[in-house]
């Protein structure tokens, strides 16, 4: 998008913050609830409000004195405290996070046990801007422009990741934050393996990941995931963003794989007819059916998307 700038890209000229996708930071942010009373403080940091919870646990916005800057607090839920392989899981996040250290993947500081409460925690980055499905339940669909903005940034994000070993597995809106900046962040490592060591992770499941934004193999077994899967799992959730709409729909688990199976979505330009057709060639080649026929690497996909 043209108009407004922030950062450098890798080949030194300037990038484009998002233009089109108005985000008001001066609207009022509906107030969020406190942590219980029997958890305002962990690890070293205070716990101010609860930010969100998901299957793994809530993440609080925390605070440590004397530091100036905010982060985020993820803790392990009571209920999965008790089971080993989730906490051996939450760890495997917390590693994982520690391995990647990159402007566009949320970072991960630091995470461990707390004495006191016993409770495991992990400490993050703080973004202070929605995510990406927020934006798309706000606006609908976002102009094509933010939208491969957005794509480009975590593209680099996999780009890192993967040169790290780390495959994430669960690439889709609700895991890609937007700052009040513009810069998209990649967050949520919870299902990310690394291809340099054995995991147990996958035997808990046979497949795993997100129905709408998965690649067909990753549907049936997630160990066969790999840079490619989230170069799959990238472009639906392009599509996802540009059109409104993600290119396999359905209801069912089975319906959209049975559809992912067969491989056929509209083209992008029968939705949104101002998208270049150069966007049509590069999310094809993303969603193919074959992990041969998709972008081989995060790098390649990245070349055209600049271009």
């Amino acid at each position: 998008t043209a108009g407004r700038w922030a950062g450098i890209q890798r080949d030194g000229s300037p990038r484009a913050i998002m233009e089109n996708t108005k985000f008001d930071p001066a609207q009022p942010v509906p107030r969020s609830p406190d942590p219980p009373a029997d958890l305002r403080a962990i690890g070293g940091y205070r716990l101010l409000r609860l930010l969100g919870e998901g299957g793994m646990g809530a993440v609080y916005l925390g605070w440590k004195e004397g530091d100036d800057v905010q982060v985020a607090v993820k803790v392990l839920n009571d209920q999965l405290a008790d089971n080993q392989a989730y906490i051996d899981r939450f760890y495997r996040e917390a590693k994982n996070g520690k391995l990647l250290n990159h402007p566009n993947i949320v970072r991960t500081l630091s995470y461990g046990q707390d004495e006191k409460t016993g409770k495991h925690y992990l400490v993050l980055e703080y973004v202070d801007g929605p995510n990406a499905l927020d934006l798309l339940k706000r606006l609908g669909k976002l102009p094509v422009g933010d939208a491969v903005h957005i794509a480009l940034d975590v593209a680099r994000a996999l780009e890192h990741a993967h040169s790290r070993n780390v495959i994430h597995r669960d690439i889709k809106p609700d895991n890609i934050l937007i700052t009040r900046a513009g810069v998209a962040k990649l967050a949520d490592l919870g299902l990310a393996k690394r291809t340099d060591e054995t995991s147990h992770l996958t035997s808990m499941r046979q497949g795993f990941g997100t129905t709408h934004y998965m690649p067909y193999e990753q549907a049936f077994n997630a160990r066969s995931a790999d840079n490619r899967s989230d170069i799959y799992a990238l472009g639906a959730t392009l599509y996802h963003l540009a059109a409104g709409v993600t290119p396999f729909t359905g209801e069912q688990h089975m319906e959209i794989v049975e559809k992912k199976k067969q491989g056929d979505f509209r083209p992008i330009r029968s939705l949104i007819p101002e998208a270049p057709a150069a966007l049509d060639a590069i999310l094809s080649r993303m969603l193919a059916r074959l992990p041969g026929d998709r972008y081989q690497s995060a790098s390649a996909l990245i070349v055209d998307l600049e271009r």
